[in-house]
């Protein structure tokens, strides 16, 4: 399963309701699911991001693999991702989880521990970046199954 863990604090009807297509459409293809998590919302950015990296931390089970999206980590073409989701899937033993982080992002002692991919040059709000990331799993599953959504 791939899971896409959002810190999110701003509720978007509209977004929600494009994330839930796609995360519908990915259905036949592989088991994708969508999880918005609530932001700390404390005063200090450090101790905001300590408790969302400790709540993403919490959701993993022995065997998932952790995959920060962060602005500063590996950028991939929609091929390349799609390679890349591939190699993960095979040899992750549990769910493959995206995060996506609150406004300050994540610790650096997490974003040291797990890989990080960045999803654009452009840095994008909470939701927009959660509706990047949904899309882009889309396409890369599209891909990977030869179905001619994605066209080089």
């Amino acid at each position: 399963m791939i899971l896409i863990a959002a810190i999110e604090n701003h509720k978007n009807a509209e977004i929600d309701a494009l994330c839930a297509d796609y995360v519908k459409r990915c259905g036949p293809m592989h088991s994708v699911k969508l999880e918005l998590l609530p932001a700390a919302r404390t005063p200090d950015p450090e101790a905001q991001k300590a408790k969302e990296s400790e709540t993403l931390l919490k959701m993993m089970k022995p065997g998932d693999t952790l995959i920060l999206c962060d602005e500063r980590g590996k950028a991939f073409t929609s091929r390349g991702f799609s390679t890349y989701i591939e190699k993960t899937l095979a040899q992750s033993r549990g769910k493959i989880i995206f995060a996506i982080g609150g406004a300050y992002g994540f610790t650096e002692e997490v974003r040291k521990q797990y890989p990080c991919i960045k999803l654009s040059e452009f840095v994008f709000p909470h939701h927009l970046a959660r509706l990047v990331l949904t899309e882009q799993i889309y396409r890369a599953l599209n891909i990977l199954k030869g179905t001619g959504y994605h066209h080089d």
